[in-house]
């Protein structure tokens, strides 16, 4: 895969750039990405796509600090990922994305559902959930990301849940 991505890339110098974030950040895009489809195939799917989408803002990767580089490419395939459930419409709320289920409901909340219920949710506390619940970052590294303690970080996740509870309570959704 990596030699094919290299033949869209103009300059030796973008090459070498793009190989850097490859390297350093492949495994972790692949898990991102897996957590979210449940899904090999789906899975490498969003990876490629993400790389694409990767090659296509390489000139704004300089603007990135390297700290941020990681969490940029895991948000981008993230989003792939999620792409790629919208279109096949198999969008399941797992337990495995959930330290603690936010709702016990005999149905399964659609994509769309999950979606507005965070969507109705502070930047602040979206953020950190996200990064916990999608992405499978520690408090630490939510921390190191968003220049916060990890006790910041506890506390917006514990605030975020119990809002986002409040949230699928008032949409009728109860835990």
């Amino acid at each position: 895969m990596l030699v094919y991505l290299l033949s869209a890339i103009e300059t030796d110098e973008d090459r070498a750039l793009f190989v850097d974030l490859f390297e350093k950040y492949h495994d972790r895009m692949e898990q991102a990405a897996l957590r979210i489809v449940k899904n090999s195939h789906d899975a490498e799917d969003a990876v490629q796509n993400a790389y694409l989408q990767i090659i296509r803002h390489l000139d704004k990767v300089s603007e990135i600090p390297c700290k941020n580089r990681g969490f940029w490419c895991i948000s981008i395939v993230k989003n792939e990922a999620l792409t790629i459930l919208r279109k096949n419409k198999r969008i399941v709320l797992s337990e495995e994305l959930e330290e603690k289920p936010i709702a016990a409901t005999e149905e399964t909340l659609s994509y769309k559902e999950i979606v507005q219920l965070f969507a109705e949710l502070p930047e602040t506390y979206r953020a950190v959930l996200e990064m916990r619940l999608i992405l499978g970052y520690s408090g630490k590294e939510i921390a190191d990301r968003m220049g916060i303690t990890e006790n910041a970080v506890n506390v917006r996740i514990n605030r975020g849940r119990a809002l986002l509870r409040k949230i699928a309570e008032k949409e009728g959704i109860h835990p």
